[in-house]
């Protein structure tokens, strides 16, 4: 697997359309390839998303490829396929990426040989790096201790020449100040599985704070970008596009988050579909209805609806 670097894609600006019988022929007839975000799309914290899993089997039965591509970096591979069998929804090991993966397999592919300092969880990002043959420290709580004297004499780890941040929910004071200090070394590597703010609950009144809440602290107080794995950018589109020989002209992109999945989408060169059941809202796309010149055009979904099943439906 190569390194990978996203290159943008630019479009003109345009009108995003609501999906329709007459739109939802036109997606089947030029559309090969679905790839799919999983939380706010097909499930979300209470279960199945309704009518998510019968438009999944219904494209598998008109012969289209399914991909599964989420930000999550909570699970592996593994777990994302004991997921999907869980819920009915038909899925092979590498039609699944999720940015645990990611990030391990861009640190094999440039052959890094050194320990990692992780936040985040062992049994998902720590198995993937396991998986790649890499070393790393860090999982678990790691409470508060000491005071700044002690903290100004801490002993960090020399043999650790990267930090990977992913959701954690662990995170804590201590974990920030390690993370940020071994990065007070230019040559130590920053990864970060994704950037998203929160997670897609139905319950409105309740905010689950995402991987983004751990990754913009550390990159705060250490005054530096990380690379990124997770969408927006590229990575999870090149490895499936060279695993499965993808044709980007005859793919698509379907999620809830404009900022992610859609950006992810112009970049990648695919069409794109917004749908209304996880985090972004209409107020934020461009419709017929609303048309207006306050959405970025590299943010503009090509179509959308209020849930899959409304594209389902047609087929």
């Amino acid at each position: 697997m190569r390194i990978f670097r996203p290159q943008l894609f630019r479009f003109q600006a345009k009108m995003t359309q609501l999906i329709d019988a007459t739109k939802a022929k036109e997606i089947i007839n030029s559309v090969d390839n679905f790839l799919f975000d999983c939380d706010g799309v097909l499930w979300d914290g209470t279960g199945k998303i309704e009518g998510s899993l019968e438009t999944i089997l219904k494209l598998k039965e008109l012969g289209k490829k399914v991909f599964y591509v989420t930000n999550n970096s909570a699970k592996t591979r593994a777990d994302y396929m004991v997921k999907c069998k869980e819920y009915g929804f038909p899925a092979e090991e590498n039609e699944i990426v999720c940015t645990a993966f990611i990030a391990a397999q861009y640190l094999k592919t440039i052959g890094y040989k050194d320990k990692v300092y992780l936040i985040g969880k062992d049994d998902s990002i720590g198995k993937e790096l396991q998986n790649a043959g890499i070393n790393y420290t860090g999982t678990g709580p790691d409470v508060l201790n000491g005071k700044l004297s002690d903290w100004l004499s801490m002993k960090l780890d020399p043999t650790v020449k990267c930090v990977v941040v992913g959701f954690d929910p662990h995170i804590s004071y201590m974990k920030i100040m390690k993370a940020a200090s071994y990065l007070t070394n230019p040559d130590c590597l920053y990864v970060a599985t994704n950037e998203d703010g929160s997670l897609p609950v139905k319950e409105k009144n309740i905010c689950i704070p995402g991987t983004g809440c751990m990754v913009l602290p550390v990159t705060v107080a250490a005054n530096r970008p990380p690379i990124l794995m997770g969408k927006p950018e590229t990575n999870m589109f090149e490895v499936l596009r060279q695993v499965h020989n993808l044709d980007p002209s005859r793919c698509m992109m379907t999620g809830d988050r404009i900022s992610t999945d859609i950006v992810f989408a112009k970049r990648c060169g695919i069409r794109s579909c917004l749908v209304l059941s996880g985090i972004s809202t209409i107020d934020e796309i461009n419709t017929p209805e609303r048309a207006g010149p306050k959405a970025e055009s590299d943010k503009q979904p090509d179509y959308y609806a209020q849930k899959l099943a409304d594209f389902g439906k047609y087929l």
